[in-house]
């Protein structure tokens, strides 16, 4: 039994897969460790921070995957399927509350260029609190697939070709996404005086 538990704590996560759909259930136990913790933030962020709600994405999120493990395409990275299904979850989420409205308009000006450094810097000097009270409140404005693709890049860590993954669009309504929210985060957070070149 330790030397299967230890099989498993080895193994990839594309491995685990491929255990769990071959019915080894410790595999799944241990994709459960790897990633309840990061996939739970991620709910929470993206669901407004009703913890109930992430609990029950979350639960939605593994049932998936217990129940499916076929659905696992072997070539692609289990990390951005796991994202995708996450993503999924919450539009779905927010179609079922009519979050979504029916006119989003992309506002992306060529000629004004964001400095993101600039705002990412400037999020690192000013009272950390007030900064990320007033962050949150403004992310929840928006409409959801630019408050994902902002949660994704600046506090998942991912790339645009992760992110245009994880949300299946090309990368180029990703970088626009960012932009608006950006230029929505520098309008709203101009309180703080950011100095943008």
């Amino acid at each position: 039994m330790v030397e299967r538990k230890d099989k498993f704590s080895i193994s990839s996560d594309e491995e685990l897969m491929f255990y769990l759909s071959s019915g080894e259930v410790l595999a799944f136990d241990e994709l459960y460790t790897r990633y309840n913790k990061s996939m739970m933030m991620y709910f929470t962020r993206m669901l407004n921070f009703d913890k109930n709600l992430a609990e029950d994405a979350l639960q939605d999120l593994f049932l998936k995957i217990a129940e499916f493990p076929e659905k696992f395409d072997c070539s692609r990275s289990f990390k951005t399927w796991i994202f995708s299904i996450a993503s999924n979850t919450c539009k779905n989420f927010y179609r079922h509350k009519n979050i979504v409205t029916n006119s989003q308009i992309e506002l992306y000006n060529t000629n004004t260029k964001v400095n993101e450094s600039a705002f990412l810097n400037l999020a690192n000097k000013i009272d950390g609190l007030e900064f990320r009270r007033m962050l949150e409140e403004t992310l929840n404005e928006l409409p959801p697939e630019k408050k994902e693709a902002f949660i994704l890049k600046y506090q998942e860590e991912k790339t645009i070709s992760e992110i245009a993954a994880i949300q299946d669009c090309p990368e180029g309504s990703v970088k626009s996404r960012l932009h608006y929210t950006l230029k929505i985060l520098e309008t709203k957070l101009n309180i703080f005086n950011p100095v943008i070149q």
